[in-house]
């Protein structure tokens, strides 16, 4: 212990101050250290916790080391609008509360009133002179959760592992009480505290770990043991139980107040399904949750999409494209304004490919003011600044045959003088019609459509009955891109490949350079352990110049469209395959996640390979 860190102030730290205390033991004070460094909480609560020492003691002898004066927030009636003296951000950013105000002195209580920087900040801030008080870090976080409600990933993970235990739920104070188990789950009021602190957890969790969708799942065990609700994340593609799980008798209750907070639910109907959207603020920033709930043999469950308006704001440089395929890309955009561009770019992929943020960033990469934007969607997810939005509604009737869809919608653009059109997706002859006829008359019309590379994408558009010579003359290019995970930047190291992997590379015809080393993740605190941190895309970038655009007028097929753009081009194609096996060398991801994220393709890759 004597070579445990010193505070910038020269003083003890809390581990050394209890250690010389003797208030808790070495071994204790050991397994308090590792559980610290685990959870990142003060070393001074976990005592208090395990029960090793008294809270009292343990204030005492950090706040005569540290000396300053000691408050136990636990016994005191905190006035809320003191604490709102103090931005939440500020408070739950530097673990301070204000508690009491008397004339121009603010009482702070700290988790650490050694930081002197802290503290002459909030004095700037509220131009009231600081008085620093020593607090318990918990008793500061049950305080602000009274104030604010609860706030913060970490916090909402630390509630909601403690309802683990299915006759555990939190009180207001985020204390636990049991309660009993009710034999008719509407006994459950969707108001209660308990409840909104369930909802919120698993909101702000989500957000934490930077989720993409949120699953509440209800089960019955089949041997009626016990039931349960499971909670599931999608975090970077896959699904992960998110360590917690909402009390069964609760789970009525949660699901109606997720439909309260949709404002168009009906929290009395459990036998269809119901769609809808929540709005809320995160650290100022605006999240949209799209919400669908069915019903199922054991209950009502819920995904809820994650939708973060700052998150599409991306710079189109940085979706994972390779230098000489983005500025390939982005050439057939150059022009648009001054010079009159036009044509359809399509974004072919399945769903989650990423498709919508490579529309979004190429409409945010082309927007200006001189040009006008209009895009119909299905819903619309994002709000971009500067581009006039459309949500196209199908269920609508507009008359005995007609709906607002995206064939209808387009008709409709075509008179409001765009420059841009971007239509969600091309899903049937009319549509996909009505947009070559737009890029036939001088508009760039962006769209997705599902199919699984570029060249079966040429061969869709002439199956749905759209003219061969339409599509080579308004196709501009076709963009299939899948995503893989990202390795780790903290964890990733190089190993020399396995004779499956080089043999990934030959099949390929990619032949791998002497000493060539693969990259894979070992796992750290960063990336959890997975070894990955976030999503790459990989591409597959088909440009009909005028070689492909000669081939595909002589043979309409997949086979001869790829044999042009990949070998007798002068923009030559490389596959989403190869796209991937660069990258994977590059120490961008692995061969496995190539193999997973290029699908069909991969498949037949992998079965030539042996794996």
């Amino acid at each position: 212990m004597s070579g445990a860190p010193r505070s910038s102030a020269g003083r003890k730290t809390a581990q050394e101050v209890i250690l010389e205390a003797r208030l808790v033991s070495p071994e204790n004070l050991v397994l308090a250290e590792q559980e610290s460094l685990k959870s990142g909480r003060p070393i001074q609560q976990i005592v208090v916790e395990k029960k090793w020492a008294d809270k009292v003691d343990v204030l005492q002898v950090l706040s005569r080391e540290w000396r300053t004066k000691a408050v136990d927030l636990a016994e005191m009636e905190i006035d809320p609008e003191v604490v709102h003296l103090l931005a939440e951000n500020v408070t739950r950013k530097h673990l301070v509360l204000p508690f009491a105000k008397e004339d121009q002195v603010l009482l702070l209580a700290m988790a650490d009133p050694r930081d002197f920087m802290v503290s002459e900040d909030i004095h700037i801030k509220t131009g009231l002179e600081v008085q620093r008080y020593l607090a318990m870090p918990e008793d500061i976080i049950r305080e602000l959760d009274k104030v604010y409600g609860i706030s913060g990933s970490g916090k909402g993970a630390e509630l909601l592992k403690s309802v683990t235990d299915a006759a555990a739920i939190p009180d207001v104070d985020g204390t636990l009480e049991k309660v009993q188990e009710k034999t008719d789950v509407t006994e459950v009021d969707a108001s209660a505290p308990e409840v909104e602190k369930i909802v919120n957890g698993i909101i702000l969790s989500a957000l934490g770990q930077k989720a993409s969708d949120i699953h509440i799942e209800p089960f019955e065990d089949p041997a009626g043991r016990s039931s349960k609700v499971l909670v599931r994340y999608r975090v970077d593609g896959f699904l992960k139980p998110a360590g917690f799980q909402i009390p069964w008798t609760y789970r009525s209750a949660v699901i109606a107040k997720i439909k309260i907070m949709t404002n168009s639910m009906n929290i009395t109907e459990r036998r269809i399904p119901q769609s809808g959207r929540i709005q809320v603020m995160a650290k100022g920033n605006p999240i949209e949750f799209r919400v669908e709930i069915v019903p199922t043999v054991y209950g009502e469950s819920v995904v809820m999409r994650i939708l973060d308006r700052k998150a599409v704001q991306v710079d189109i440089k940085k979706l994972g494209f390779f230098p000489e395929t983005l500025d390939r890309y982005l050439g057939l955009m150059a022009g648009v304004g001054g010079k009159k561009n036009f044509g359809i770019v399509l974004v072919c992929g399945p769903t989650g490919s990423g498709k919508s943020t490579t529309l979004y960033a190429s409409l945010n990469h082309i927007n200006r003011d001189d040009i006008k934007i209009l895009t119909a969607e299905n819903p619309v997810e994002y709000n971009l600044d500067g581009i006039v939005q459309v949500q196209v509604n199908p269920d609508l009737k507009l008359g005995e045959d007609k709906c607002f869809d995206f064939a209808t919608a387009l008709r409709s653009f075509l008179r409001l003088d765009p420059d841009v059109i971007m239509v969600g997706e091309i899903r049937d002859q009319e549509t996909a019609h009505i947009a070559m006829e737009a890029a036939m008359t001088g508009h760039l019309v962006f769209s997705t459509i599902h199919t699984n590379d570029a060249p079966s994408t040429v061969t869709r558009l002439v199956d749905m009955g759209i003219p061969a010579f339409m599509v080579a003359s308004t196709l501009k290019c076709v963009l299939a891109q899948r995503l893989c995970r990202r390795l780790c930047p903290d964890c990733k190291t190089p190993h020399a490949p396995t004779v499956e992997e080089v043999e990934v590379y030959k099949t390929n015809h990619f032949p791998l350079p002497a000493g060539a080393q693969i990259f894979q993740g070992t796992g750290c605190r960063t990336c959890n352990g997975s070894g990955f941190k976030g999503r790459l895309g990989i591409h597959e970038l088909l440009i009909v110049d005028d070689t492909v655009r000669t081939g595909m007028l002589k043979e309409m097929t997949a086979d001869s469209i790829r044999d042009s753009a990949a070998n007798k081009s002068t923009q030559k194609m490389r596959s989403i395959l190869v796209d991937g096996l660069q990258k994977a060398l590059e120490g961008q991801t692995t061969v496995r996640e190539v193999l997973g994220g290029a699908s069909e393709v991969a498949e037949d890759a992998a079965k030539k390979a042996g794996h």
